[in-house]
């Protein structure tokens, strides 16, 4: 009987107030009847508004949080339910967020990596150096720098990525425009003996130890870094091909079909 009370003068208001867009009608009814089905539910109704007091809303509340409503919800629930209480002129003291114990939770920005494309130069390990160069310096992925045949795919000018390498299953053409590239291929052929990494080294051997070179230069592990190729390729292109075609060029080398995947590339 209380309950059907609470809920025909919620009703009644709810019918009367006509704050808002049809979405916010929609909530703040939501919101109302849930209070009164929640006090049910709690077993201390109220006889009627009138009667409600701050215990009830603080074991209101209590609930909501046993629930596991988010904090956020509740305050934006509790501003609901305060601005109701205010409209059929029931005061109740203390249920202002503070008193309820009720505060959002900040979340802490993500940090934004701050990283070099010639960062592996610092690196001992000769394996893990030359896998994080091939993705900073020609914008391969982990699986296509372990990959790679020096016979095969490093012609004279370019790396070729072959379909049965690629990340796309898609063959594409890399050009090497600086001296620094193609020292980074020499060493690899110098290297493994004309093997991928993958065979010089063991695939496992390699995962292992790229992860452990990561670990010591405190990077993460779940990153591609071919990112960087992006960034360097943009400062070099853009003041002699313009945006469109130096985009149009970098996407062509890396594989990216998405103009947007592209942007995240420039942006990380």
């Amino acid at each position: 009987m209380r309950k059907y009370s609470l809920r025909q003068t919620a009703n009644q208001y709810l019918k009367l107030g006509n704050q808002g867009s049809y979405k916010i009608k929609k909530q703040r009814a939501y919101v109302i009847h849930k209070m009164i089905d929640d006090l049910y539910t709690i077993g201390d109704v109220p006889s009627s508004w009138k009667a409600i007091q701050s215990h009830h809303i603080h074991q209101l509340v209590a609930h909501w949080k046993k629930s596991k409503i988010r904090a956020s919800t509740i305050m934006n629930h509790m501003t609901i339910v305060r601005h109701y209480l205010k409209s059929i002129e029931c005061a109740i003291p203390n249920i202002d967020n503070q008193s309820l114990q009720l505060s959002k939770t900040s979340r802490k920005r993500k940090r934004k990596l701050k990283i070099q494309h010639d960062h592996w130069h610092s690196w001992d390990n000769p394996i893990p150096r030359l896998i994080m160069a091939l993705q900073t310096e020609f914008g391969l992925t982990f699986q296509e720098a372990i990959y790679i045949k020096p016979e095969i795919n490093i012609q004279g000018d370019s790396i070729w990525i072959t379909r049965n390498i690629a990340f796309n299953s898609a063959d594409r053409t890399i050009p090497i425009r600086f001296e620094m590239q193609k020292a980074i291929l020499d060493e690899i052929k110098k290297l493994t003996g004309g093997k991928s990494i993958a065979e010089f080294n063991d695939y496992e051997d390699t995962r292992v130890g790229w992860r452990k070179a990561l670990k010591k230069h405190a990077l993460p592990i779940n990153k591609a870094y071919r990112y960087l190729y992006a960034k360097q390729m943009a400062l070099y292109l853009l003041p002699l091909l313009g945006k469109y075609e130096a985009y149009w060029v970098i996407r062509s080398e890396m594989g990216i079909k998405s103009r947007d995947s592209l942007w995240r590339y420039l942006n990380e």
